[in-house]
């Protein structure tokens, strides 16, 4: 097992199957002569993907769940099978410029690509969940934070792994690539059971998103009314040099993604799209080490808690987010402190260093901080005690 999330994974799902599965599958009860009556047990939970909250195939949720990261460097756009991923991730590395950790389990692509280096938070992404973690490389002491952090359950793999290759037409360090269908088969074990990032305290509830919901629909699940904002455009900035931007298509019932004033497209030209939105304040430090322009590293810290905000639908929920450990599933509730489920759909997580240069706006007006991110309660130890 991986690690705790793993362990409570199995152990609901086997609750669940246990619940809803017996010798019999109806209970005796007294009716009015004084006989039994046969009672319908509960029908078992529908099977869902872990990422996504999707209907799926009964051993969905233990379908390997592989982290891949990918490039975003404005030389490398459209980037190779994104469009196919459950989850991803976007983090501020060094020269203001961001990077992906793409996630991905119900809808493998055959190419991944460009794929490069890890980062400290990449840990916190994959260790709750991941069966494969991919990458190029990383610097020495992110490489050490990964080898300490990391349990050997999770198939670290780097170039020269199966299914990494060198793409020709690409210039280097721009062209490694991943057949990722070739590195699953490779990996012996792949089959463990897994909750996902987001923790969902009641999977049996979830369903799937509307098929035309209007601007003022609400997620699925876990909404609290009194947070919930109309929001149709959404305007990211991680540095000056990294200024994505979103609006709702009601159309296409997803958040479009731009790039400043251009949209961002996928391999086949069409524009990338995905059902959530997620916006994660978090705090940044000094990863320790300078990049190759000479500056420091950033590295973005997911553990300890802080504001965030889902959107679906074209409505924004304020949330709060809670991931004491690094390899614990975040945990989200509402203003009034209940769980907040996420909604089902693909996700697209930005994580927003509030402290130092991100900042962010909801139909072009700036949402201003509330308070800042708080560390966990036990740090780790190599994190520095302030940004």
């Amino acid at each position: 097992m991986k690690s705790n999330v793993r362990i409570f994974a199995i152990s609901a799902t086997a609750m669940l199957v246990l619940s809803a599965c017996g010798a019999t599958n109806t209970s005796q009860g007294t009716d009015p002569t004084g006989g039994t009556t046969a009672s319908p047990m509960p029908p078992k939970s529908p099977p869902i993907w872990s990422l996504t909250g999707m209907p799926g195939p009964e051993d969905a949720q233990a379908k390997p769940i592989m982290v891949v990261k990918v490039e975003n460097a404005p030389q490398v756009r459209p980037q190779t099978g994104l469009n196919h991923a459950d989850l991803i991730f976007e983090e501020l590395v060094e020269g203001g410029m961001t990077r992906f950790a793409t996630v991905w389990q119900s809808d493998i692509p055959p190419e991944i690509g460009p794929v490069r280096s890890v980062r400290h938070v990449d840990v916190a992404i994959a260790e709750p969940m991941a069966d494969i973690f991919v990458f190029s490389g990383g610097a020495k002491r992110t490489m050490r934070f990964v080898n300490r952090k990391l349990p050997t359950t999770i198939s670290i793999n780097t170039e020269g792994a199966p299914g990494l290759y060198r793409k020709k037409g690409h210039s280097a360090p721009h062209n490694l690539f991943l057949k990722p269908d070739e590195l699953i088969a490779s990996v012996a074990d792949n089959a463990s059971v897994s909750g996902g990032f987001f923790f969902r305290p009641d999977p049996t509830t979830v369903s799937a998103p509307s098929a035309s919901p209007d601007a003022s629909a609400s997620p699925a699940v876990g909404a609290s009314a009194q947070t919930a904002i109309p929001v149709i455009d959404v305007g990211v900035a991680f540095s000056t040099f990294a200024e994505p931007n979103w609006k709702w298509d009601g159309a296409s019932s997803q958040w479009l993604r731009s790039e400043g004033i251009k949209p961002f497209k996928n391999i086949d030209g069409t524009q990338f799209g995905t059902d959530n939105l997620v916006i994660i304040e978090v705090r940044e430090i000094d990863a320790g080490y300078k990049g190759s322009t000479g500056g420091y590293v950033p590295r973005t810290v997911l553990t300890g808690s802080g504001r965030a905000w889902v959107l679906s639908a074209g409505t924004a929920f304020e949330v709060a987010w809670k991931k004491p450990q690094v390899n614990a599933q975040m945990e989200l509730t509402d203003l009034a402190g209940n769980p907040f489920t996420m909604p089902v759909g693909r996700t697209w997580v930005e994580l927003i260093p509030i402290l130092t240069t991100g900042h962010y706006s909801f139909d072009g007006v700036d949402v201003p901080m509330k308070k800042p991110p708080l560390p966990a309660t036990i740090p780790d130890p190599s994190e520095s005690a302030t940004p």
